[in-house]
């Protein structure tokens, strides 16, 4: 019976990633990491929610109107960042995913699959390269490490998911990234800000050695304006952003997989509340504005965040 299952993998799975779309959401782990400017034995930790739908079925660059998927994916991450003095900072970030997709059948009815489980661990060493009295430089480098689930299966059929369904990637990556900050711009607190990641893929073995899967790289643009506001008491920040995003075509067994790959161009607004000088509340809505995919893609319709964030002094 195993060695049935496993037959039936090898036949189906393949020609399965051939005749639908795959999913461009995931978890969110790369644009999640950031880069702050903190301050000699600064503590921060922070609790972020994490809710993308993609219920957007793309072919290329144009929207299909008939489209029987809906994927969800709901995340908690976990972020602490300490710095070690006014330049070097070393922050990690964990987290755990839950995926809902819902499948309307061709007889009628909803078939819905469920995936959830620990994400990978990320680790990201952080560098002041410069620091002036309106503008500032970080750089940063670090490592996905594969302490995800990766083994979540359809509990009818017992085959596991694929890929893209499971919480973690199952291998380890490579993550660089930029921020670049101007400051008095417009008014006195008003700045214009801009941050480049890229992350390095490496292939995983899965299916009991069967199939090598490896994501494809992707590079991540975000650039826009914040500004402080104060009302009554209490201080706000609200900013407006665009986020560009490519990733390069997944391996399938060191050969490209169809319905992978391709550039997102998304619009995003923010809000920052300092409730108290230790304590912040975040949040952001995004959606997309285009996309230029690679095949046919379920992608995301619309993604929101809400984070609170404690920070404090060593003493």
């Amino acid at each position: 019976m195993r060695m049935t299952k496993w037959l039936l993998l090898l036949l189906l799975l393949p020609a399965g990633l051939a005749g639908q779309g795959c999913c461009s959401g995931g978890t969110p782990l790369s644009g999640s990491l950031g880069l702050e400017t903190l301050t000699a034995k600064q503590w921060q930790i922070e609790l972020m929610l994490d809710y993308n739908t993609q219920s957007t079925l793309v072919s290329g660059g144009s929207k299909l109107e008939d489209n029987p998927r809906n994927r969800l994916t709901y995340a908690g991450l976990l972020r602490l960042s300490y710095a070690f003095s006014n330049r070097w900072s070393l922050t990690g970030l964990l987290s755990w995913v839950r995926q809902e997709e819902k499948i309307d059948r061709i007889a009628g009815g909803t078939t819905t699959i469920r995936a959830q489980g620990p994400g990978d661990l990320m680790l990201l060493t952080q560098y002041a390269v410069l620091q002036g009295k309106r503008y500032s430089l970080l750089a940063g480098a670090g490592i996905e490490l594969p302490t995800g689930e990766t083994s979540d299966a359809n509990p009818d059929t017992g085959i596991p998911f694929h890929p893209d369904m499971q919480a973690g990637r199952g291998a380890v990556a490579c993550l660089g990234s930029t921020l670049f900050t101007y400051n008095g711009v417009l008014r006195p607190s008003g700045n214009v800000f801009a941050q480049a990641t890229y992350r390095i893929s490496s292939s995983a073995e899965r299916y009991e050695r069967l199939q090598s899967y490896q994501f494809g790289n992707e590079l991540r643009l975000l650039t826009g304006y914040s500004d402080q506001l104060l009302i009554g008491e209490q201080l706000f920040a609200p900013s407006l952003m665009l986020l560009y995003r490519h990733t390069q075509k997944d391996l399938l067994n060191g050969l490209p997989s169809p319905n992978t790959g391709g550039q997102w161009l998304h619009l995003r607004t923010g809000l920052q509340w300092a409730v108290t000088p230790k304590i912040e509340i975040r949040s952001f809505v995004e959606w997309p504005l285009a996309w230029q995919l690679e095949g046919t893609q379920l992608t995301t319709t619309l993604r929101a965040r809400l984070s609170i964030r404690y920070q404090w002094y060593a003493k």
